[in-house]
């Protein structure tokens, strides 16, 4: 049987190509279309290599796992090794995504003078059906990342925070494992990184956290605050007492399926970044919707 080097030079540089692309959409990784190419082509230039040159089966595995490396270097950029990982194991799960709907078509369209040789299906069948398998891989993963997203996004509402005279609205995530309490009244506790807070509280206070933590005593700026503060302690992986500075909201009011105010909730100052895609900025419990019917916190606006 003849095999046309450029043929498979090509459907091998085009798979390579819609693969990379698929890896960036799910990694939300923005790349370079001109780099992803030469990667594709490396990728390409490999296969051609592999089905002329007979090698043992875990020679062949090493030369795919190092050639894939070289792929994802110069496609991506990422800042360190776990990010590198995450881009690395994202292309080899679209890859086989990708293989199955190819021997999928494959199965249905079954073209003539289709052999296996050397580790790879060669023959006189189109390149289109290469190329068609590749789109329907992107098709189911566009639509399983976009499914991904959707719970994502139904787990975030907004909430506004009313304090001293003064309001801001932030995005937050509805955390079922945040059942964080004020040890005192027990009321629920809404954690806020520190930078959200700039609009209601004065930056004096915001900006020694730290030391009042420490136990020094800070007059510039907390006056009005000395009533309201709360010291909540707290535990997680890593941090076994930690412990939060918070203060007493006037109220709050959360915008979800209906709107709903809360006045027996405290907010918790976290100082730093609860997440890198600035998605959210502040966690609010689960349990803080399913009783609030029982204990009365919330009023539902007409």
């Amino acid at each position: 049987m003849t095999v046309y080097v450029d043929v498979v030079l090509i459907e091998n540089v085009a798979m390579n190509y819609i693969i990379l692309l698929a890896s960036s959409l799910i990694g939300n990784k923005r790349v370079n279309f001109l780099k992803v190419l030469g990667a594709s082509f490396i990728g390409g230039i490999y296969s051609i290599v592999n089905y002329v040159i007979d090698v043992s089966l875990f020679t062949n595995m090493l030369f795919k796992i190092f050639i894939s490396l070289i792929m994802i270097k110069l496609s991506f950029k990422c800042s360190n090794f776990k990010s590198y990982l995450k881009q690395l194991i994202l292309f080899y799960l679209v890859s086989l995504t990708f293989g199955g709907c190819a021997f999928m078509l494959l199965f249905f369209v079954n073209p003539s003078g289709v052999i296996f040789e050397g580790g790879h299906l060669v023959g006189t069948y189109p390149i289109k059906i290469a190329l068609l398998g590749g789109i329907v891989g992107f098709t189911i993963i566009t639509i399983v990342s976009n499914i991904f997203r959707k719970k994502i996004e139904d787990q975030i509402c907004e909430i506004e925070i009313f304090f001293n005279g003064k309001n801001t609205k932030l995005k937050t995530f509805i955390d079922s494992g945040n059942l964080l309490k004020e040890p005192i009244s027990m009321a629920d506790v809404i954690i806020v990184e520190k930078d959200s807070l700039k609009e209601i509280v004065d930056y004096g206070f915001l900006d020694n956290v730290e030391k009042i933590l420490n136990g020094s005593f800070i007059t510039n700026g907390i006056d009005f605050m000395k009533n309201k503060i709360k010291i909540i302690p707290f535990s997680s992986l890593g941090n076994e007492n930690g412990m939060l500075i918070g203060f007493k909201p006037d109220y709050i009011k959360i915008y979800s399926d209906e709107i709903k105010t809360a006045k027996n909730v405290i907010i918790g100052i976290y100082n730093g970044k609860l997440t890198k895609s600035n998605l959210y900025t502040s966690l609010i419990g689960l349990n803080i919707l399913k009783e609030s019917d029982a204990n009365d916190q919330f009023i539902t606006n007409a």
